[in-house]
């Protein structure tokens, strides 16, 4: 691929079938963004440890003596090795091989019991229940809204009766807002999508009939060489997301407030979360 292939593109950007999330499950890119998520420096990887810290003590309180947790999309497994130590028996899933083996690795220098799994956590199957099941940062709102009812439908199927779930979600506000920004660049000395010099071009779409954003990144090597990457999200209203739970056999039963329920200076007003039970 080469820069003519850019000025040439159509608009609005369209994403090819296999673009819809960004390479997760690369080893070198795994590996990047694993630097993402463990930086104090900002916190669009992974939250700042003081807000994690504060989200685990709400998620402790909800739930009884030892439950059983499942972290869907666990990334390098600062949940689960907070609540680990507290006593509960967790297990994380993740599409990155970076995270799990540094997940992995931090629960046995720590002596903790912990399950981490490499995999795209829709074909996960466990052969046990959970007492808790959750799904944070905006997880959910990154697959399509066919993956997105068929996932909380196998949570339901997961979890012991009244057990509970947990989503933290996306406003739709803020994944129309993401659709509709303007295109940019940026110079990178080295970056997620490439560990060489590079210029970072991006695209973005809103699709107001299936309510998704997507976003195009063009990575340009100094030498010309170009190297596309392409990520969809989908966006729901509020009552969009109890109806999803509903049609799951789910009652929501608490939307914590921010002093509750921290996202972060960066995520405030733009991310929420939702408790909901098993009926």
């Amino acid at each position: 691929m080469d820069i003519s292939t850019i000025i040439g593109g159509s608009q609005p950007i369209k994403l090819a079938p296999d673009e819809g999330k960004i390479p997760w499950d690369d080893a070198a890119f795994s590996q990047r963004m694993l630097a993402n998520h463990l930086s104090q420096e900002h916190d669009w990887a992974s939250r700042k440890l003081a807000v994690i810290e504060q989200q685990v003590a709400w998620i402790a309180n909800q739930l009884p003596a030892g439950a059983r947790i499942l972290d869907l999309g666990c990334g390098p497994g600062f949940y689960t090795r907070l609540l680990a130590q507290q006593g509960f028996c967790c297990t994380g899933v993740d599409f990155s091989p970076a995270s799990i083996a540094w997940a992995r690795q931090q629960a046995q220098t720590a002596g903790l019991s912990i399950e981490y799994l490499q995999q795209d956590v829709r074909a996960y199957s466990p052969a046990e229940r959970f007492d808790f099941i959750m799904m944070t940062f905006g997880e959910l709102n990154v697959f399509s809204a066919a993956d997105a009812r068929t996932l909380i439908n196998r949570c339901a199927q997961w979890l012991a009766p009244g057990g509970k779930l947990l989503v933290e979600v996306h406003t739709f506000e803020e994944v129309k807002r993401q659709g509709m920004a303007e295109p940019s660049w940026q110079r990178c000395p080295q970056g997620l999508f490439l560990a060489t010099p590079h210029l970072l071009l991006t695209e973005h779409a809103w699709d107001q009939e299936s309510q998704t954003s997507s976003a195009l990144f063009w990575a340009i090597e100094e030498n010309g060489n170009t190297t596309r990457f392409g990520n969809q999200m989908t966006a729901w209203q509020d009552d969009e997301y109890t109806s999803l739970l509903n049609d799951s056999n789910f009652t929501v039963i608490l939307r914590p407030d921010g002093s509750a329920w921290p996202v972060g200076e960066t995520f405030t007003g733009k991310l929420f979360a939702l408790l909901a039970e098993k009926k």
